[in-house]
């Protein structure tokens, strides 16, 4: 006799579904066996090792107050998966109106439905930035890998990079998905679930300035994205195509990549995607030293900006505050310092790079080089862009504590920081 569940793609057997059940109730092995069986035999029945009788099975059901037979909805896990669709698309309102009535008719005695909707819920707090949610539910889900399929598996490795990602902690993102990678094969997903990882590799592998392979990744998500016509997503993916075409210098190219996307963005009507474009021209032209067309491309950026992810405008009015100081306009840079500074206030979530990004131009903008200055910068600003190999602006950093020491006449603390920026930088010639 082989008792298994019957809802859903991949079945959960009996065992499984007893310890998932026991997990859940926050139950001892000692607890559920106590006067039925042994732990021992317990164990085996939970790692399908042994097939207990049916009046052992109906025994431990009764304790757990669970039934022998799933009674799952045999649709449930289509709609999952169709919520989970919504999430990817980052349609926030419908996937929330959808989160609140699965939770009302998730049935507590369909396993496999449940661990579905556990791992989906861990990607919606994703999608809404709770990372706080995010995180409990990653340590519960943790509880039951060894339960896990292929495919939730796969989901588990691809959310838990995603949540590394949004805390700046992009080689651990880097790995996690990578890992995720490993599974495609071996599982069958649909094209634009396979196209959603290649573009998570990519967008990355930009943080982490590996350019290759980020223009390997998005060429595959790219490609994916033009056969099942998904404009938005293909557009997304041409932006990271000019981010990587800037960073090797190809100019012409990077420009030609966000013209494209910027055509695109209007006839979907879609501000994000402006905002996008527009924070992507303003570094380019940054880089070939046009600040006048840099900060109008940063402006504008921001209108479109105004609604929505606030790290995102964050990012754009940091651009646009160091241009004002390439510039030498101190007031402008200033007066968005102190917007900046009012979003950070506002925020629940704290965003440590961005408040050290503003602080230290804060200092700079008004030229003050003190000891608190140099304690800002030596034991916060500097060991987290370090911690998180954010090379780039370690590189920059760094030389700002080294001028500042050369400055002072402390010549060995400046020769070491000098150091710190130049290993920063080979890092990024490195991984270029």
């Amino acid at each position: 006799m082989n008792y298994t569940l019957c809802s859903g793609v991949d079945h959960m057997k009996i065992g499984e579904r007893i310890r998932f059940y026991r997990l859940q109730q926050n139950k001892t092995q000692e607890e559920l066996a106590s006067g039925i069986i042994s732990v021992s035999y317990l164990s085996k029945i939970e790692n399908n090792q042994s097939l207990p009788s049916v009046e052992v099975l109906t025994l431990l059901c009764n304790r757990l107050n669970i039934s022998l037979n799933d009674e799952g909805e045999p649709n449930v896990l289509d709609r999952l998966k169709d919520w989970y669709k919504l999430i990817i698309n980052r349609d926030t309102d419908l996937a929330a109106k959808e989160y609140e009535e699965m939770k009302g008719i998730m049935n507590q005695k369909d396993s496999t439905g449940l661990l579905y909707f556990m791992m989906f819920e861990l990607r919606f707090h994703l999608l809404n930035r709770n990372i706080s949610l995010a995180n409990q539910q990653i340590e519960r889900l943790q509880e039951y890998t060894t339960l896990f399929s292929g495919d939730l598996l796969y989901y588990f490795l691809k959310f838990q990079g995603l949540s590394a990602y949004l805390q700046n902690q992009f080689s651990e993102a880097y790995e996690k998905y990578k890992k995720a990678e490993t599974l495609l094969a071996s599982n069958v997903f649909e094209k634009w679930e396979e196209a959603d990882l290649y573009y998570s590799i990519a967008l990355t592998s930009s943080r982490l300035w590996k350019v290759s392979i980020c223009l390997r990744y998005t060429n595959q998500a790219l490609g994916i994205y033009q056969a099942i016509y998904d404009y938005k997503r293909s557009a997304e993916c041409q932006v990271l195509l000019g981010i990587s075409f800037q960073r090797s210098g190809e100019w012409k190219k990077a420009e030609e990549s966000l013209l494209l996307t910027s055509k695109i963005a209007d006839s979907l009507h879609d501000v994000n995607l402006k905002g996008m474009v527009h924070h992507n021209l303003g570094y380019l032209f940054s880089l070939q030293e046009k600040s006048d067309l840099a900060i109008e491309h940063y402006t504008k950026s921001i209108e479109y900006r105004n609604q929505g992810d606030y790290a995102r405008k964050l990012h754009t009015m940091f651009s646009l505050v160091m241009e004002y100081y390439k510039v030498k306009d101190f007031e402008r840079a200033l007066e968005w310092v102190s917007q900046a500074f009012d979003i950070l206030d506002s925020q629940d979530q704290k965003l440590t790079e961005y408040e050290y990004h503003f602080k230290t131009y804060y200092y700079l903008l008004n030229q003050s080089r003190s000891e608190e200055f140099e304690s800002f910068m030596k034991d916060k600003v500097i060991p987290y862009f370090a911690e998180h190999k954010m090379y780039e602006y370690l590189a920059t950093y760094a030389e700002i504590l080294a001028t500042y020491y050369e400055n002072a006449y402390r010549y060995k603390l400046s020769s070491q920081y000098f150091r710190v920026s130049n290993d920063a930088l080979r890092n990024i010639y490195k991984l270029v």
